[in-house]
C-alpha cells in the first residue's frame, strides 16, 4: 500500500489517498481470502470482512493517525477542515474500512480519537472490491448526514464483483463458445445477464404469421456473492448520446450483472468521468439519476 496525504488549504480539506493494486491479474491471485471478524475494529463483529483488506487497515491505523496529528499541529486552523479518505481498487477497500472504523461508536483507537478533530469526514472510492458480508454504511446519527460515503463503479469494471468464485466463473464464461441468441433479445441482455435459472421465457412474434413463440434467454448463472462493496454505490457509464451518466446502484443490482472488462478499472477513466460530471454540475447541465 502507498499512502499520500495532501492538505489543500485553499479548499479547507485534507485528502488522504490510498493506492492499491495496479492490474486485474493481481485480483485473480489475491481473492482467496476468508472473511474474518472485525473484532476491535468495527462495531458489528458479526459483519465478517475480507481478511487481507482488514489486516492492512488495522496496520494503517497508527501511521494514518500520526500523519493527521502532524498536519493538525502544523496548522491548528485545519481543525475546521474536512477530511477526505479516498482510494482506488484495493486502496478503496482499505479506505472504506478505515472510514467505517473512524465512525465506530464502540471501539477506540488513535484514529477514532481524531474523528471530532475535523468538521466532516468523507470517504469516496473508485473501483473498490467487496469488503464485508453486510454493506458498510454510515451510522444513522444525524450528525453524519452531510458526511459522504460514495463508491463509484464503472459499468463493466470486474473488480467491484471480484471474488474467487466469480473470477473462476468469469474465466469459464470467456472460454465458453458463444451461444445462439433469440431475435427478441435486445443488446443489453448479455450485459444484464439476469439470473433466470432457465425459468423465465420471453415471447416474441414471428415475422410471417405474427404467431407468438417462446425464446429461451441466454443465461449464465454466476455464483452468489459473499461480500459486498462499501458505501453508497454509484454506477458510471456512457449514455447513447456519449454523455456520462451517474446512477444509484444497489448491491442486489450489482449481483445480477457480469462485469468483465479490465479496461473499465483504470483510474484514468474514473478521473475523466468524474471530471466530466463535476463540470456538468457546475455548468448546470442535467445530472441524471
Amino acid at each position: 500500500m502507498v499512502l499520500k496525504s495532501v492538505p489543500i488549504d485553499s479548499m479547507n480539506v485534507i485528502v488522504f489517498a490510498i493506492r492499491g493494486s495496479h492490474s486485474f491479474q493481481d485480483w485473480a491471485i489475491n481473492m482467496n481470502r476468508s472473511p474474518t471478524a472485525p473484532e476491535g475494529f468495527l462495531d458489528d463483529v458479526g459483519n465478517l470482512c475480507h481478511a487481507g483488506f482488514l489486516s492492512v487497515a488495522r496496520q494503517m491505523i497508527k501511521p494514518v493517525a500520526a500523519r493527521l496529528r502532524q498536519l493538525l499541529e502544523e496548522s491548528p486552523s485545519r481543525t475546521a477542515f474536512s477530511l477526505l479518505i479516498s482510494g482506488h481498487s484495493a486502496g478503496g477497500a482499505v479506505a472504506s474500512l478505515l472510514f467505517a472504523h473512524m465512525l465506530s461508536e464502540t471501539v477506540s483507537s488513535d484514529l477514532t480519537n481524531l474523528r471530532d478533530a475535523f468538521k466532516r469526514v468523507h470517504c469516496i472510492t473508485f473501483g473498490s472490491p467487496p469488503v464485508s458480508i453486510l454493506p458498510l454504511t454510515k451510522p444513522s446519527n444525524p450528525r453524519y448526514d452531510k458526511w459522504l460515503f460514495f463508491s463509484f463503479i464503472n459499468e463493466g469494471d470486474p473488480v467491484p464483483r471480484c471474488e474467487g468464485a466469480y473470477i473462476r466463473s468469469l474465466l469459464e464464461l470467456c472460454m465458453s463458445p458463444t451461444p445462439p441468441t433469440g431475435e427478441d433479445l435486445d443488446d443489453r441482455t448479455p450485459l444484464k445477464n439476469r439470473l433466470l435459472g432457465g425459468k423465465e421465457r420471453r415471447q416474441s412474434k414471428s415475422a410471417a404469421g405474427k404467431e407468438k413463440r417462446e425464446t429461451e434467454p441466454v443465461v449464465w448463472n454466476t455464483p452468489p456473492g459473499t461480500l459486498t462493496p462499501a458505501g453508497r454505490l454509484i454506477l458510471l457509464r456512457e449514455s447513447k448520446q456519449g454523455d456520462v451518466e451517474a446512477c444509484l446502484l444497489s448491491c442486489e443490482d450489482l449481483r445480477l450483472v457480469i462485469f468483465g472488462d479490465p479496461l473499465m478499472h483504470v483510474m484514468d477513466l474514473y478521473a475523466r468521468r468524474i471530471e466530466t460530471l463535476a463540470t456538468d454540475v457546475v455548468t448546470t447541465r442535467a445530472f441524471r439519476r
